[in-house]
């Protein structure tokens, strides 16, 4: 198993040679350097400004409301990428669904129902997906254009999935484990080998990249917020006041901006999170929060379509 991640850290090393400690910004579409997209389990997703001083829901720069019906409730993630020449948002919910928005439209494309608490979804470049599912935990796999599952692997507690585009593998994260596996098989029926895997202080919430790092992933606990050099297969905490409990959702811009969500416990009407998205420098330094009224807000993510 140690071979497997030297041999992974050895396949990033060679990619990022010369780039070490160089911020790469998203150009173009892929990114709006100041958007941040809030999911918000009492409505769905909104999109603001960081800039803006305050948040309301006339001013969201974007939002699609989750469908009716218990399978959306508790809506738990939202992502960006680009399929072909579409833009797409990632959707899951703990009530059991999953889905791929197109941005445009705010059309449901492909719906998924996966079940188990989904808690994260990713979209591989082959068109395929991939829904992690926390209970009892497994890791879900759909061809592209499809709505059936193509496999699934048991994974405890999983909470996270993210492709690394730089090293073609499929990070997976939950309970003490953080793996990265190989995507197998063909576009429609896909398959996760090679799985390399580490354990890592338990409950883990969120994993997703250092955008301006190239070999940089955030993860957080119930406890503390890390940060993870691939390379050198190690974590530290991460700095000043990024690091502190119950962050569900962490991640950056690659300008700078770091936000968090932070969930204490269930609300009385059944959904998880406040109003607030916390914000901070990449030191770690506090720059403030942006509070949107009414709102359970239990994932906060940068608006960006690249996987890094």
């Amino acid at each position: 198993m140690r071979r497997r991640w030297r041999a992974i850290g050895a396949t990033l090393a060679a990619a990022t040679v010369g780039m070490v400690g160089v911020l790469v910004a998203p150009t173009g579409a892929q990114a709006a350097s100041d958007r941040v997209a809030v999911v918000d389990q009492r409505y769905g997703v909104r999109i603001f400004s960081a800039g803006a001083s305050r948040w309301t829901a006339g001013s969201a720069l974007w939002s699609w409301k989750r469908p009716a019906g218990s399978g959306w409730k508790n809506l738990s993630e939202v992502k960006f990428r680009k399929q072909g020449s579409r833009y797409v948002v990632l959707v899951a919910a703990s009530g059991g669904r999953a889905g791929i928005v197109d941005y445009s439209t705010r059309k449901l494309r492909r719906q998924f129902v996966p079940g188990g608490n989904p808690h994260a979804i990713e979209l591989l470049p082959t068109g395929a997906a991939v829904v992690a599912s926390s209970d009892p935990g497994k890791l879900t796999l759909y061809g592209k254009g499809r709505t059936s599952p193509a496999a699934t692997k048991s994974f405890a507690k999983a909470h996270a999935v993210y492709w690394d585009s730089t090293i073609k593998r499929l990070w997976a994260a939950g309970g003490t484990r953080l793996c990265s596996y190989k995507v197998s098989g063909t576009a429609t029926s896909p398959r996760l080998t090679n799985a390399a895997c580490r354990s890592v202080t338990g409950n883990v919430h969120d994993l997703s990249p250092i955008y301006g790092s190239p070999a940089g992933l955030w993860m957080s606990n119930t406890r503390h917020v890390y940060q993870y050099d691939i390379n050198r297969n190690q974590f530290w905490r991460a700095p000043g006041s990024i690091d502190t409990n119950k962050i569900k959702s962490v991640g950056n811009h690659s300008g700078g901006l770091v936000f968090t969500t932070r969930v204490v416990g269930k609300n009385g009407d059944g959904t998880y999170g406040h109003g607030n998205v916390w914000l901070y420098q990449l030191n770690g330094s506090y720059v403030g929060n942006r509070y949107l009224a009414g709102a359970a807000i239990y994932k906060a993510r940068p608006v960006v379509w690249s996987y890094r």
